[in-house]
């Protein structure tokens, strides 16, 4: 009798034995996974970014092939974005302001110009188009601006093409809390600048 009333105890507490085991961890583990480093985190969009790193272009102009290399500062909101690209002996080569009223371009001491359309206007002001509003996701790792699908260094290996533009995520950087996109290849063929090619590399990311 006493051995069958020992039995329904040791029945009974069972599930709590379980459920302090399952709650315990190995030492080092953190159960959050926020841990630098944990690429398993699913990051989310941000609204509101900082980013800087190095932009090169080539494209054609006048027959002949050209290409250009910048650094770049980026700085994102949901009402605008705002890009500052600067040459490597650090004279700033254009400002770009984009927000709910159009595109503005600022270009050394020259008149700011505008327009609805970034892509014109960077083509016309800098002889290549600058796809602002894609890059607004893309850079991000969202191939679609209502960012249902986000890509991971996993998932990277294909081609995407979005907008006219071919995208390519080269390379990928881990050492943050999430893994974000690295490197960003563009491409796409116009007819004011022949055959386009951008390649975006993100040096310092952000999220204020």
């Amino acid at each position: 009798m006493h051995r069958k009333i020992l039995l329904l105890c040791g029945l009974a507490l069972s599930p709590f034995v379980l459920a302090a085991c399952t709650g315990l961890s190995s030492p080092g583990e953190n159960n959050t996974g926020a841990r630098s480093g944990d690429t398993s985190i699913v990051r989310t969009y941000l609204p509101k970014i900082d980013m800087s790193g190095r932009l090169s272009a080539q494209y054609e102009a006048n027959y002949r092939d050209q290409t250009i290399s910048v650094h770049f500062t980026w700085s994102q909101t949901p009402e605008q974005t705002l890009i500052s690209l600067v040459s490597p002996t650090g004279q700033t080569v254009a400002t770009i302001l984009i927000n709910a009223r159009g595109a503005q371009l600022n270009e050394g001491d020259k008149p700011p110009r505008f327009a609805s359309d970034i892509n014109q206007l960077s083509t016309e002001v800098l002889g290549w188009p600058l796809p602002v509003a894609g890059l607004r996701d893309w850079l991000q790792g969202y191939v679609n601006a209502d960012h249902a699908k986000l890509i991971t260094s996993a998932s990277a290996s294909q081609t995407y093409a979005v907008d006219g533009w071919q995208l390519r995520y080269v390379s990928w950087d881990s050492s943050a809390q999430f893994e974000r996109p690295k490197r960003l290849d563009l491409s796409r063929q116009t007819q004011q600048a022949g055959l386009v090619a951008l390649r975006i590399v993100v040096d310092e990311w952000t999220a204020p």
